[in-house]
């Protein structure tokens, strides 16, 4: 949920706000990410650390839909090898599914050393690969000789090609690691993560959603908006995260030569999940708790306008408006 709901350790400006809004207003909530990272445990520890108002059932990490995934393809008796984190791999045997120890991680200094003690169970069913701090050689070696065989489900949480940054690093994400499973494999996976629209089968029948009373609200033009275009429903972007509004601007001018750009294209953008919350008491369509103090700050000569632009297709149309009169609300990262 990094850049919609929190950086780091804090969560972004009146964002808790808006999800308590949200649902005091009757919406639904649906809290989709491509980090694989921590099981939904984890998450669940982190949202409530940071105030918001989330049940574990509503969120979807690309961790839940390997877990998912698995729990209906792989026979009972197989197992699944994971290259990524402990909290994957603790999610994806919530949903009773074994994973495949790891081989031993001792050092060896020649191709003929490491195949001798590597080991393949012919009980793996799947190679599930994320991103993974501890990726190496004998890793990928392991992959792909499991992947030899074309029965095994190869799968991928997620393509993003960068975790964002703080701090002016580049940090490779999973996209990184997947193209060396791909070349070395020649084989073509299944993405799990946005923006490919496996997580919309499982929300969408889960809430009863009605994709014309729902709208998508992330901070990439390549992840949440295609997503939200893949799966038929509205989107918005929020401007505190991977995507800015010069892209915005530069998608736009793409579909004058590229109509097929329009897909990346948000029908409202605003400047954080957080703007919301404001824009509802502004409009006297939420009376926040009195004690609370993310409406009350000193910009009270702004207008609507100020805070949440209208979509340039769309105009004189409030990205407030759009929210409020929709029933399902699914936020992502």
């Amino acid at each position: 949920m990094l850049s919609v709901l929190w950086r780091g350790e804090d969560a972004i400006p009146g964002s808790p706000e808006t999800v308590r809004m949200l649902r005091a207003m009757g919406k639904q909530p649906v809290f989709l990410t491509n980090y694989s990272i921590l099981s939904r445990k984890e998450l669940m520890e982190k949202f409530t650390h940071l105030g918001y108002d989330v049940r574990e059932e509503e969120i979807y990490s690309s961790a839940t839909l390997a877990g998912l995934y698995l729990q209906s393809h792989l026979q009972t008796d197989e197992t699944v090898f994971v290259l990524g984190s402990q909290g994957l791999h603790d999610e994806i045997e919530s949903f009773g599914v074994k994973v495949a120890p790891l081989d031993s991680e001792d050092h060896v200094f020649d191709i003929q050393s490491l195949t001798e003690t590597l080991k393949i169970d012919p009980k793996i069913g799947a190679v599930v690969v994320a991103f993974d701090i501890n990726f190496n050689y004998r890793k990928l070696l392991r992959a792909a000789n499991i992947l030899s065989k074309e029965s095994t489900h190869f799968l991928v949480t997620n393509e993003d090609p960068r975790l964002p940054s703080n701090d002016g690093w580049i940090v490779p994400d999973c996209g990184c690691l997947i193209e060396a499973v791909i070349k070395a494999t020649k084989r073509t996976p299944t993405v799990l993560g946005k923006p490919n629209k496996f997580a919309w089968d499982f929300i969408s029948k889960r809430f009863h959603v009605n994709p014309e009373r729902t709208i998508m609200i992330g901070d990439s033009l390549n992840t949440d908006i295609l997503f939200g275009y893949n799966c038929g429903i509205r989107r918005s972007l929020v401007l505190s995260g991977i995507s800015s509004y010069a892209d915005v601007t530069n998608r736009i001018d793409e579909v004058k030569h590229h109509p097929n750009a329009e897909k990346w294209i948000p029908n409202y953008y605003i400047q954080s999940l957080g703007t919301i919350a404001k824009c509802l008491w502004r409009l006297g369509l939420y009376e926040p708790d009195p004690d609370g103090d993310v409406c009350s700050d000193s910009a009270s000569d702004e207008t609507i306008e100020d805070r949440v632009d209208p979509w340039v297709s769309q105009p004189g149309t409030s990205p407030a408006n759009g929210i409020c009169h929709r029933k399902e609300v699914i936020t992502t990262v």
